[in-house]
């Protein structure tokens, strides 16, 4: 299961791959000798990321990492691959010790995966978490959609109405929506 992850963030469908530093919030490539602050952001307010959204750290920045230099594909890739195990193991662990290591089927740990990759899913949509756990899909998309599901009115959340730059979080986030609909509908059958 963790290749076929690793396959499918790394796709063309998601969000992309970029050999060199890039913004996260504009999408744009850093130029070198660009700074971040304490938080280790840059100038935008975005994160520098490379490869396929591996957010390089404070520590990472311009040692490990410099900015203008294009790194290989194969070597990010071994990157992609290390994050993604770390998040399956926060999935894993998250559903062991707070779900009783509840039964839960491949696509939908693929799911969690990848919302854990992408957006932190078990510390900022606890929610949605335990939503896709309990299999309880019409919550789980309301949690994305809403920043309230019991009261819509109060608006959406930022990854389904992002900031301006930050697209690619709505494109994600319909597609998870889309990747839910279809567990629901095999489901009902």
């Amino acid at each position: 299961m963790l290749e076929e992850v690793v396959k499918e963030l790394s796709s063309d469908s998601e969000e992309g791959y970029r050999g060199s530093i890039y913004d996260d919030k504009t999408g744009k490539i850093v130029n070198k000798g660009t700074p971040i602050d304490e938080n280790g952001q840059l100038p935008s307010g975005g994160y520098p990321t490379i490869g396929t959204g591996h957010l390089v750290t404070k520590d990472e920045y311009e040692s490990k990492y410099q900015t203008g230099k294009i790194y290989p594909k194969k070597q990010l890739d071994k990157v992609l691959y290390n994050d993604v195990l770390e998040k399956q193991k926060i999935v894993e662990d998250k559903i062991k010790n707070d779900y009783d290591n509840k039964d839960i089927s491949d696509d939908v740990k693929k799911i969690l995966i990848k919302t854990t990759f992408w957006l932190d899913a078990p510390n900022k949509f606890p929610m949605f978490f335990d939503a896709m756990v309990n299999s309880d899909y019409d919550r789980a998309i309301n949690n994305l959609i809403y920043t309230d599901p019991s009261a819509p009115e109060m608006g959406k959340t930022k990854i389904y109405e992002p900031e301006e730059g930050m697209a690619g979080l709505k494109e994600r986030t319909l597609k998870y929506i889309e990747s839910i609909n279809k567990l629901k509908s095999n489901t009902i059958r």
